[in-house]
C-alpha cells in the first residue's frame, strides 16, 4: 500500500511543482494535494496519511484590506539602511574580535532587509498563520502523524514558531530566478526531499 503524503498550499504553481516534479520520484507514494485542511480530510476519507507537508506562509483573512507598499515609501525606508560603508568604515583599525565586528555589521544589513519583507508581506496580508493553523489541526485530528514545513519565504522568526508548535521538520523550496529555473531546481532538489520524508514516516 502506498504511503500518503498530504501537501497543503494557497499556490496553485507550489501544487504544481509537487505533482510535476517531486511526486513522480517515488511511485510508491501517493501526494494528496489541497489548499486547505478541510479539503485534505474530505479527500482521504477513512484512509490514514503518513505524512502532512505544509506550506507555511499563507493568506491571512483577519488582513481586511491588503495592499502592496508603494515603492516610493520601500525606496524611502531602503535610504536609511546601513550600507558597505558602514561595514568597512574603521574596520582595518578595529581593536578587538575584527571577525565578529564584520559579521555584526554585515548582518545589520540582511536584518534591515528582512524586517522591510516582513512588514511588506503582512501589509499584503501573507503570514504564517495559515501553516501554523493547518499544523495545528494535523495534531488534533491525526495525532502522531509526522508533520513537516516545506516554504520558501521564511524567516527564521518563523523557523522559531514552527518549531514551538512542534513541527517534525523544516525544508526549504529551491527557488530560481524564474519559474523555469525554479522548477528545475525542485526538481534536482525532489529526490533529497522525498527520501528525507520517507524517514520520518513510520
Amino acid at each position: 500500500m502506498k504511503r500518503i503524503i498530504c501537501f497543503i498550499d494557497d499556490s496553485k504553481f507550489e501544487h504544481d511543482l509537487v505533482r510535476n516534479e517531486i511526486a513522480p520520484c517515488d511511485p510508491e507514494m501517493e501526494f494528496i494535494q489541497a489548499y486547505t485542511f478541510e479539503e485534505v480530510r474530505n479527500i482521504l476519507g477513512t484512509r490514514a496519511p503518513g505524512l502532512f507537508l505544509l506550506d507555511l506562509w499563507g493568506k491571512d483573512e483577519d488582513v481586511r484590506a491588503p495592499y502592496i507598499t508603494p515603492r516610493e515609501e520601500l525606496e524611502k525606508k531602503i535610504a536609511g539602511f546601513p550600507t558597505l560603508d558602514h561595514v568597512y568604515e574603521g574596520l582595518d583599525d578595529f581593536n578587538g574580535d575584527v571577525i565578529n565586528e564584520y559579521l555584526k555589521r554585515l548582518f545589520a544589513m540582511v536584518d534591515s532587509w528582512r524586517s522591510l519583507f516582513e512588514d511588506a508581506c503582512n501589509r499584503v496580508g501573507q503570514n504564517r498563520k495559515y501553516g501554523l493553523f493547518n499544523l495545528r489541526q494535523a495534531r488534533k485530528h491525526y495525532p502522531g502523524v509526522p508533520a513537516v514545513f516545506y516554504t520558501r519565504k521564511s524567516m527564521i522568526s518563523d523557523a522559531v514558531d514552527m518549531f514551538k508548535a512542534g513541527a517534525d521538520g523544516l525544508y526549504i523550496k529551491p527557488t530560481g530566478s524564474n519559474d523555469a529555473e525554479t522548477s528545475r531546481l525542485t526538481r534536482a532538489y525532489a529526490p533529497e526531499l522525498v527520501n528525507a520524508l520517507r524517514k520520518i514516516m513510520p
